[in-house]
């Protein structure tokens, strides 16, 4: 049955106009790069759809396009509507931008998981992710003890990090009391800034603990590289 007042932006009430709306700044979820999408075939559909402000709703209208990544050897599509200029929605999703290179095969697709339940609002989902990713760091590394902030003190001994990181790792709201289950209550407050910063916090662990020496060794290469060529 049709509803008129159907809040689901991606329902449409009414089709207004054809319309030829600019380039939009996506990062492309398909390549990770940030570009300029433009709006294929130059051409958008604008729509209307009455709000739900009591007795005065008024219809709020919109524009849906779908989008293509310039990065040639990308070309992603993504299906976006915007309001005034502004992508409320975009399918698939955008991503934090990530580097999974030299990291152990569990943590990368840990941090994918917890990146992509982020992009989904899946925000509690996306910090019991970066939890297991410090569960998962701490396995790797040998650190043990009887939960996790004991494994966290134990890994001070075993791998070199900024203080900082290992203080910032106490902060998580993810850790909770120790918390295991999902019905912490710690998990409860989390939104995306919280997830977010938890994600950013990871991947500033990881690339310390696993990319950092990826990248000295390349440049130590590149160095004997260039003295044998001199």
């Amino acid at each position: 049955m049709f509803v008129p007042d159907n809040s689901n932006v991606f329902q449409i009430n009414n089709i207004v106009n054809d319309a030829n709306p600019p380039a939009m700044s996506i990062r492309c979820p398909h390549c990770r790069e940030l570009g300029s999408f433009d709006v294929i075939r130059a051409k958008s559909i604008l729509f209307s759809k009455i709000g739900s402000d009591g007795p005065n709703r008024h219809p709020q209208n919109y524009l849906a396009s779908i989008r293509i990544c310039p990065n040639i050897q990308c070309k992603g599509l993504v299906f976006v509507i915007e309001v005034n200029g502004v992508a409320i929605e975009i399918e698939p999703p955008q991503l934090l931008d990530f580097n999974v290179e030299n990291l152990p095969p569990r943590c990368q697709q840990t941090l994918k998981e917890a990146i992509a339940c982020h992009g989904a609002g899946a925000y509690r989902a996306a910090a019991m992710m970066v939890r297991r990713l410090l569960e998962e760091i701490c396995e790797d590394n040998a650190a043990t003890g009887d939960n996790l902030h004991d494994r966290i003190s134990a890994l001070k001994s075993l791998v070199v990090l900024p203080l900082p990181l290992f203080e910032a790792m106490g902060e998580l709201k993810a850790l909770g009391n120790d918390a295991a289950h999902v019905e912490a209550k710690a998990y409860d407050n989390i939104g995306r800034e919280e997830a977010e910063d938890s994600i950013e916090l990871a991947k500033e662990i990881l690339k310390a603990l696993y990319q950092l020496k990826g990248l000295v060794g390349r440049l130590q290469a590149r160095k004997i590289s260039d003295a044998a060529k001199a």
